[in-house]
Formats: C-alpha cells, sequence, structure tokens
C-alpha cells in the first residue's frame, strides 16, 4: 500500500505519516492503520470513520496492541512483505 498521507499530531500540526496498511478486524470490527514516521519504525492506530473524516486513536490498552501486532504478523506470515 504505502501511501502518504497529511494528518494533525496531538499538537494540530501537520505531520506526513507512510501508510503500511490498513487492516480490518473481523471479530472486533476494527480498523487498525499500520505506519511509519520519518523515524521508519512502524506504529499502529485504530482508524475510526466519521462524519467522512478519518480519526486515529491511539490504543491504550496492552491486550488490544497484542491483538493488533498479532493482526500484522498473521498477514505477513500468509502474504509475505506489506507495503507493497
Amino acid at each position: 500500500m504505502m501511501e502518504q498521507l497529511v494528518v494533525k499530531n496531538g499538537e494540530g500540526k501537520d505531520q506526513i505519516i507512510n501508510v503500511i496498511d490498513i487492516i480490518l478486524d473481523n471479530e472486533t470490527g476494527k480498523k487498525y492503520i499500520y505506519y511509519a514516521l520519518e523515524d521508519e519504525e512502524v506504529y499502529v492506530a485504530i482508524l475510526i470513520e466519521k462524519d467522512d473524516k478519518y480519526i486515529m486513536q491511539a490504543i491504550t490498552d496492552e491486550e488490544e496492541f497484542a491483538l493488533a501486532e498479532d493482526i500484522l504478523n498473521n498477514k505477513i506470515n500468509l502474504e509475505g512483505d506489506i507495503g507493497e
């Protein structure tokens, strides 16, 4: 996927993110967005659509974060590299 998006960070400033993938978890019905910043570390957030806008919500629950990691790892194991 690897698409660049401009988003507002927590301070209200524009920030460019590199979207690696967006994955829907069929069990929870939540969409997870996997992205990288300039440091190239991979981050994950919950992607919520509201009023024709998208909101990236931080994952604060350790179990949900582990689930999001597992979802990405399973996709990598099934499909190989991500972000293509």
